[in-house]
């Protein structure tokens, strides 16, 4: 006897019709490289604030609880391990994403130093000043220091997102580097996340030494004047608070993770 097809829960009726197709990786190329480098900065900043520190701080706190928890619930076991391990992988993903060299189009810091770097060379290349070129080449520094291929910890995280956090691969299976096939190592996640917030407090730093870097960083605060004649004054994170938000959104997760275990108990 045949056994009845696996069915989707929503009627066909309910597939909304989509007729054209997405962008083209050649248009998204296109569309990301006409955002401006502040911008790029802003959104890597970002990036690495709400999806890498504070993922992986509500994560870490949340984890040994909720292990203990899914030992001693019974049938609701399985499913808070699933939701410890889906936080754990948010984490790893998170803080991968900080260094993503897959694709042009990503919100890593390696990325936005790419662009902040082909504007200042295309100054250069119109009237040179060695202030600015220094600032190239200290752009260029701090990405060495966030290279996955030699920085241990960065590698570390890069491979757990490659086969376990990212893809559902069988590489992992068969893989011991590192331990990843059978363990989670919190210390060396913790210090690539460490090594990529101080890599772009460096970059504040940086930018507080540099004039050209400092008037990009300003594109990203200009007032736009609005349809009444007021102005409206953006206010993002400046490039040099990297350290302090990271403690604060550290702070931030950890008050979270342990409200929302406290109501799970």
């Amino acid at each position: 006897m045949k056994m009845s097809d696996f069915t989707s829960e929503y009627d066909l009726a309910d597939i909304p019709a989509i007729s054209d197709n997405p962008l083209t990786k050649a248009d998204l190329n296109s569309l990301v490289g006409a955002i401006a480098p502040e911008s790029r900065v802003e959104q890597a900043l970002g990036n690495m604030l709400i999806d890498a520190v504070y993922l992986y701080y509500f994560a870490k706190r949340a984890h040994p609880r909720l292990a203990a928890m899914a030992a001693e619930r019974g049938v609701l076991g399985h499913a808070i391990e699933v939701v410890d391990t889906s936080l754990v992988k948010q984490a790893v993903i998170g803080i991968a994403s900080t260094i993503d060299l897959a694709t042009g189009r990503t919100r890593s810091l390696p990325h936005a130093l790419d662009a902040l770097e082909a504007e200042l060379n295309t100054r250069l290349s119109k009237a040179f000043d060695t202030e600015t070129e220094a600032a190239v080449e200290l752009i260029k520094h701090i990405r060495r220091e966030t290279n996955a291929d030699t920085v241990l910890s960065l590698k570390y995280v890069r491979h757990l997102r490659n086969k376990w956090a990212g893809h559902s691969s069988l590489d992992r299976s068969v893989d011991s580097w590192a331990g990843a096939d059978t363990a989670l190592r919190f210390p060396l996640l913790e210090d690539a996340l460490v090594r990529m917030v101080n890599a772009f407090q460096n970059l504040g730093t940086l930018t507080a030494l540099s004039r050209e870097l400092r008037d990009i960083e300003a594109r990203g605060q200009a007032a736009e004047v609005q349809s009444d004649g007021t102005q409206r004054v953006r206010m993002p994170i400046s490039w040099a608070g990297a350290d302090a938000m990271a403690l604060v959104m550290r702070e931030a997760a950890q008050k979270a993770a342990d409200a929302f275990l406290d109501q799970l108990a």
